[in-house]
């Protein structure tokens, strides 16, 4: 169990993951007014608490109630009407509905009672399992442990408190606390750490086709500014047989291996890369049109160094639309991909080691490139993109 834990508490944390993927198969939105709901549901069974005789009392009680009403209620309405929420919203979110509970349950006049509803807290805890990371979930375990043992006390100090009970109650609680997110984190992270393994290429650290797919369409109802370009560059290593036949099929992994490491760095961040089978590499971006040639062509020749044991050089493909021709659909740059491929295999019948260029608008007759812009050899440079 501890090895399972330290290998969970190991993995990357990417906040992003799982609402992007409910996002591509139609949850997120579903999920999200749902969430608004049981807030809802919520607000209103503190409500009907005011109609129970172990309800607020006091004039300080129902003003606790009352406020935790009103912001449960906001938090509701915040949930159905707003995107989903950023990391720093979640974690607003976490810490504004452990609160909000807290209120509730001091209101409460049977102290007892309010111990026992504190069971309210594993609705938060459930949320933070999904979509918080370790430290998180651990932060909120503490304050809902500590909260409990707050209304414990108070339920103890009660004139009939069975204060063996109470504290066996605690006892439950704190292990329902713990464990019931825990049971559902470990196995999501992990899951979470087999689908990121399963989207990279083993042999060059890049993504592989189906990861490319994947980034893309988690990524494609992000807004693309109006004077940005989206490119898909298809590279593919000219006379990779005879570095086969110089250096083996280990040294011609190691040339691939090379090669994923400098696409990785040329595109620092700002272009996904993917490995599409063989010695052939894909690169798409949405990047602004006045470095649009440039860094593709920056990213064509980051493949050719003078100095390895068997200099490579590359045949490359580039498609690209405007950001009003794209439409924010992961089809479209598949379809870019395809044009770009054929216009790799173009320069590659023109004597490789050179970079063409095509604008494809997405309607082009029979899918094929409509504007042949340029065909350039190896570090020639290109002027920007008008």
């Amino acid at each position: 169990m501890f090895r399972l834990l330290a290998r969970w508490r190991r993995l990357p944390f990417d906040y992003a993951a799982l609402p992007d993927y409910m996002l591509r198969h139609g949850l997120l939105d579903p999920y999200r007014r749902s969430i608004g709901g049981i807030v809802l549901t919520m607000v209103v069974a503190g409500g009907a608490l005011f109609l129970s005789p172990i309800g607020p009392t006091g004039a300080a009680e129902s003003a606790l109630m009352i406020t935790a009403m009103v912001g449960g209620a906001v938090v509701a309405v915040l949930w159905w009407v707003r995107p989903w929420p950023t990391y720093r919203q979640s974690v607003l979110f976490v810490v504004c509905a452990d609160l909000l509970i807290f209120c509730a349950l001091l209101s409460v006049a049977d102290a007892p009672t309010a111990f026992t509803l504190s069971t309210a807290f594993l609705v938060v805890g459930v949320y933070c399992g999904h979509f918080l990371p370790m430290t998180a979930l651990f932060l909120h375990v503490g304050a809902t442990v500590s909260g409990s043992a707050i209304l414990m006390v108070i339920a103890a100090r009660a004139s009939d408190g069975d204060t063996a009970l109470l504290v066996v109650q605690l006892l439950v609680l704190a292990t329902l606390f713990v464990f019931m997110p825990l049971l559902t984190q470990v196995p999501l992270f992990h899951l979470r750490d087999d689908a990121y393994r399963s989207a990279d290429d083993p042999l060059t650290g890049v993504l592989n086709r189906r990861g490319l797919h994947q980034v893309v369409a988690g990524h494609g109802h992000m807004h693309l500014p109006a004077d940005h370009v989206v490119g898909a560059l298809v590279i593919d290593l000219d006379g990779f047989k005879h570095v086969n036949d110089t250096l083996g099929h280990a040294g011609g992994d190691d040339v691939l291996r090379r090669v994923g490491e400098r696409l990785r760095a040329v595109t620092d961040g700002w272009a996904v890369v993917a490995r599409l089978g063989g010695e052939e590499f894909g690169v798409v971006a949405a990047v602004p049109a006045s470095v649009f040639r440039n860094r593709f062509t920056a990213v064509h020749e980051a493949v050719h160094w003078g100095d390895d044991p068997v200099p490579v050089t590359a045949s490359s493909g580039l498609a690209w639309q405007s950001a009003d021709e794209f439409r924010r659909d992961h089809s479209d740059v598949d379809n870019l991909l395809r044009r770009a491929d054929r216009i790799m295999y173009d320069a590659k019948r023109d004597g490789g080691d050179r970079l063409d260029i095509a604008h494809c608008p997405p309607d082009a007759p029979g899918d094929r490139p409509a504007t042949r812009s340029d065909s350039t050899p190896h570090r020639r440079p290109y002027d920007d993109v008008a």
